[in-house]
């Protein structure tokens, strides 16, 4: 069941995309600051996720296509 190990299939991130979620959304939020309120930085988050994990792996498009979205 090499399936159940693989932490891509049951919604878990390596360090690595920590690292880029993390860093996508620090530059969103330091491009909108201060009109984020915590309901639209969650909001926010949810989105980079969503798109992460539907194959948007690049930084770079993560943030212009977001940034597009909530300017």
């Amino acid at each position: 069941m090499d399936v159940l190990r693989d932490p891509t299939h049951i919604g878990m991130f390596e360090p690595q995309d920590l690292d880029i979620l993390k860093g996508v959304f620090t530059r969103l939020t330091a491009a909108k600051s201060p009109g984020l309120d915590e309901a639209r930085e969650r909001s926010l988050a949810r989105s980079i996720i969503t798109l992460y994990r539907h194959g948007v792996r690049d930084p770079e498009q993560l943030f212009d296509v977001l940034h597009i979205q909530t300017s």
